[in-house]
């Protein structure tokens, strides 16, 4: 069966079905497109057909971006990614704080943003040993909110607050473990002090710093902030949209705020897969890829983001690395890098066989059924 005839029989069977209401699928072999379909509705209760080009809220795959971000602020001697947060925003210099379950305390784990646990947990808290460094925010090994253990203190931008105004006060956020002592996905406060950090850095808003660097020379022309208005948006329930992060009016992050399409991405995909180049201009040095896509954390992650626990993955700096497939329960090979966004939508590059995947799929087992298409697609 034909590379296209495969993939595209996965997600029709899966929509049928009804295992999903619809999928974006879009690849990448060897540079060239090699597959770009959209199949069904955003959801089983809409009638807004997806297509090729619908300007999805990308939600955590805006990470990347922030990552890309930084290192390239990095690679121009701007910042070290060992410099103490502190550095940049002087609040973190405080004496930190860090939460300890109690012995026979109930568990802490909980929905990111539902009500607490019932019980509820008992901390002991104790002083943190060392200060923040950019790099663990970069690795989400610094404690600094964890998406499941729930946390009162933390509290998302409220509407018409800024970036600038709000990741100060991130300082004074209890964390959940030492810094370089664990690892837990940080959904939004990392990344909102490392966006804050491009910011300072730069000398730039962040919304301009991204353009300049990374929309303009890649031709990014459907991605950036405050796109839930555009005509051909992925329609999102009122909540959501009243969401300070999502709409990007005033509070601009990458911790889950850029809008954008799957050709998009993947054109950003692809400027990683070639070592940071980007037709003929360099974006980011090849050590400085090469650093981003490899494990950092040794053995502390715990498994891909939206699935279950397992072993076998890495972090590397703003995407998780599948050193072990067979340990991480997954068919792509060995190397592969990439990050998901609420699970529903998720990239991976593939360097050992040169392509890149971008996929808008709610639901984990036909995730892994188009995982495995294109990977025996393009092996």
């Amino acid at each position: 069966m034909p590379e296209n005839a495969m993939i595209t029989a996965v997600v029709e069977e899966a929509t049928a079905s009804g295992r999903i209401p619809g999928a974006i699928v879009t690849v990448r072999a060897d540079g060239e497109l090699v597959h770009h379909s959209a199949h069904g509705s955003v959801d089983h209760h809409s009638a807004s057909g997806l297509r090729p080009d619908t300007l999805l809220w990308l939600a955590s795959l805006s990470k990347p971006f922030g990552a890309v971000a930084l290192l390239s602020l990095v690679d121009e001697g701007r910042v070290r990614l060992e410099d103490a947060v502190s550095a940049y925003l002087p609040e973190f210099a405080e004496p930190g704080r860090v939460r300890v379950l109690t012995p026979g305390s109930p568990s802490p784990f909980g929905p990111p943003f539902g009500p607490p646990p019932d019980p509820a947990p008992v901390f002991d808290i104790v002083p943190a040993l060392r200060e923040l460094t950019l790099l663990d925010l970069l690795t989400y090994t610094g404690g600094l909110q964890s998406i499941f253990m729930w946390n009162p203190e933390y509290v998302m931008p409220a509407q018409g607050e800024t970036l600038r105004g709000y990741a100060p006060k991130l300082a004074r956020l209890v964390r959940d473990f030492q810094p370089g002592q664990g690892w837990a996905y940080s959904n939004g406060a990392s990344f909102d002090v490392l966006s804050r950090v491009v910011e300072i850095a730069s000398g730039q808003e962040l919304d301009e710093f991204l353009a300049e660097r990374l929309f303009e020379p890649m031709g990014l022309r459907q991605t950036g902030f405050g796109c839930a208005s555009h005509a051909a948006a992925q329609p999102l329930a009122a909540a959501l949209l009243d969401n300070e992060v999502i709409a990007g009016r005033t509070f601009r992050s990458t911790s889950a705020g850029l809008w954008s399409t799957a050709h998009d991405y993947l054109i950003f995909a692809e400027m990683l897969r070639n070592g940071g180049v980007h037709g003929s201009r360099r974006l980011l040095q090849q050590e400085t890829v090469a650093r981003m896509t490899t494990n950092q954390v040794g053995e502390l992650c715990t498994g891909l983001n939206g699935r279950e626990p397992a072993g076998g993955v890495g972090f590397g700096l703003g995407v998780a690395v599948l050193d072990d497939p067979t340990a991480a329960h997954e068919a792509l090979p060995a190397g592969s890098f990439g990050w998901d966004g609420v699970g529903t939508r998720r990239f991976w590059v593939c360097p050992a066989a040169g392509w890149s995947l971008f996929y808008f799929a709610p639901d984990i087992g036909v995730q892994r059924d188009i995982e495995a298409a294109v990977a025996r697609a393009f092996a």
